[in-house]
């Protein structure tokens, strides 16, 4: 079937987020000054203002990266440094630089002024550089501190001097785009969009000048104008409703999407104009079963973790194009985001061809107060940034108990989870909110499993009685004599289930190179007969609202994909469509 898909008029090639498109943009990518800060004497000698000339590096590439021109995978560095010049052609104007992310504790410095310092590696800032900014050329200072500290915020990067099971190579600094819009001193400062299907609105959730207007048009894909409405502002955050009759849904099947433009005027004058899109979709809850608009939706997933071998975390739009591409191709309607968190622009294809999207916060790997601190200051940075995104159905605040590790002993971390759901869920506009992805949930909407059995009589023995016994009350085990579905006191009611990673096939020709789960298979047909087993048991469990693969590709010493890490086939997708064709 050949899917037709609804760009928007948000999306200019070239720039990076098509939530929140203006014109008067320039990249800031390319070629910068960088320099590694070894004894961590950046600050005594003031490269702020003296920066040690030399080594040059291609941004947005971690320095690790092939990608970035220097490619040292190998060294481990805390403190690293950025510069580059910039130019502002006009002074009278507001100069906003936006970094996509940066990896991990970033200070930055105008003309060697000092601004701001940012924690957190995959989350968007900002910085207005007006104040310390001159009318010609000035310069942007980075200064970035990336530890191998266990209870840092780091996803799957290790924290040992060498890549080990599922953990691969850091990666260090600058790791998505990085640009500068120039803009009227009143401006909309930051907004985001929910369409619901179900209500028939539009919610717009507004930062701009008290006293200004704020106009708000939508149209349909074509074009065509859908409604039209204005608000006053009345300054900070504001939220606006928009009651919009007869529209499309979102979903799967029918990748709708409708676009939004958002113009501000002050004194009847036009400041600021920014073009964005939504779609219009309903998640709900009802039996233990997930419901997209209105419908029960089987969530056939794919385990995705976002690496490329030259790029590592930060592919290109081709790249990002055809790893949606190719989970379509192999039957998947949709992927678990595993541990990292993609741009605005994996995002946006994910909408763009109808692929639902579990977005993940990425973990911790130890439990401290410095960690507790900084999971409630990232995690609803994370989650507000792409909220606008219809494609993103449930949020995933921790996997497997990593950065939680005592939440079965210790009632302190098990309320600061409670009180995380409790934090995000009204934030969410209705997705669902998993705690715990794996085993040990406490408040959650799905309850999930993660186990790599590789029969069907294996996973039958195991999970059978268990998938029973959870729904009967019980706290029963997932993974024999080691894991529970619950934490403490917690147990079922009434939540979806969900067998949220599984497979993990490697061929046996990779063993040498790396590793996969359980015994290798030695053919396609081996592969096929492995999994297709995996999938009768799951298909026959009428409990469960859906499963997630592991894994889309091979990354890095894990060869457990269906395609290689260069994307090349390794089992025929056609196959694979028909085994998930089965339910």
């Amino acid at each position: 079937m050949t899917r037709k898909l609804y760009p928007t008029k948000s999306y200019h090639k070239g720039h990076p987020d098509p939530t929140r498109y203006r014109k008067n943009y320039e990249l800031l990518n390319g070629e910068w000054d960088f320099a590694f800060d070894e004894n961590d004497e950046g600050l005594l000698r003031h490269y702020e203002k003296d920066f040690p000339r030399g080594m040059k590096i291609t941004v947005p590439y971690p320095y690790q990266s092939e990608a970035s021109g220097i490619n040292l995978p190998g060294k481990q560095c805390d403190v690293i440094w950025y510069e580059r010049e910039f130019y502002i052609g006009s002074p009278d104007k507001t100069h906003i630089i936006t970094f996509g992310a940066v990896d991990y504790k970033t200070t930055v410095f105008i003309n060697g002024k000092y601004i701001l310092t940012h924690e957190g590696g995959y989350d968007r800032f900002s910085v207005d550089v007006t104040p310390y900014a001159v009318e010609g050329e000035n310069r942007i200072t980075l200064r970035v501190e990336d530890t191998m500290e266990i209870d840092q915020i780091r996803g799957k990067q290790r924290w040992r001097k060498d890549s080990f099971t599922c953990f691969y190579t850091e990666t260090s600094g600058i790791v998505r785009d990085i640009y500068i819009e120039e803009l009227e001193s009143r401006h909309i400062e930051d907004f985001s969009l929910s369409a619901d299907y179900e209500k028939k609105t539009l919610i717009l959730r507004v930062s701009a000048p008290a006293g200004a207007t704020l106009a708000v048009r939508l149209s349909d894909a074509e074009g065509k104008p859908v409604t039209e409405q204005s608000f006053s502002v009345h300054g900070g955050g504001e939220e606006f409703v928009m009651p919009v009759d007869g529209v499309t849904p979102w979903s799967h099947e029918n990748p709708y999407l409708y676009n939004v433009e958002l113009s501000l005027l002050d004194g009847g004058r036009e400041v600021d104009n920014i073009l964005s899109y939504c779609g219009f979709t309903t998640v709900a809850l009802s039996g233990g079963r997930v419901f997209v608009n209105g419908e029960d939706t089987y969530l056939k997933f794919v385990l995705n973790q976002g690496y490329w071998a030259d790029k590592f975390t930060t592919p290109t739009e081709e790249e990002i194009i055809k790893d949606a591409e190719l989970t379509l191709a192999c039957g998947f309607n949709g992927a678990r985001m595993h541990e990292h968190v993609p741009s605005p622009l994996n995002f946006y294809y994910m909408d763009l061809y109808g692929l639902y999207a579990w977005q993940e916060c990425p973990s911790a790997h130890a439990y401290s107060y410095k960690v507790y601190k900084q999971y409630f200051r990232q995690f609803p940075r994370l989650i507000r940034e792409h909220i606008s995104h219809p494609c993103i159905i449930a949020y995933v605040l921790w996997n497997e108990s990593w950065g939680i590790n005592d939440i079965v002993e210790s009632a302190e971390v098990r309320k600061m989870t409670a009180d995380m759901y409790a934090l995000v869920k009204p934030m969410v506009n209705g997705r669902l909110v998993i705690s715990n992805d794996g085993w040990e949930h406490t408040m959650s909407d799905v309850i999930t499993f993660h186990h790599y059995a590789e029969t069907y009589e294996e996973l039958h023995s195991l999970y059978d009685g268990n998938i029973k016994g959870l729904m009967a009350g019980e706290n029963t085990e997932c993974v024999r004599g080691l894991k529970n579905f619950f934490a403490g006191e917690y147990r079922y009611t009434g939540q979806a289930i969900m067998f949220s990673e599984f497979a993990g096939i490697a061929f046996a020709r990779d063993d040498k190179s790396g590793w996969g789960y359980g015994k290798s298979v030695g053919t396609q047909q081996d592969f096929l007969k492995k999994y297709g087993e995996m999938l009768d048991f799951i298909y026959e469990q009428k409990a469960l609202c859906g499963f997630c693969m592991t894994q889309l590709t091979d990354v890095f010493q894990e060869k457990n994909g269906i395609f290689t890490m260069d994307r090349q086939e390794k089992v025929p997708v056609g196959e694979i469509k028909k085994l998930h064709e089965g339910r």
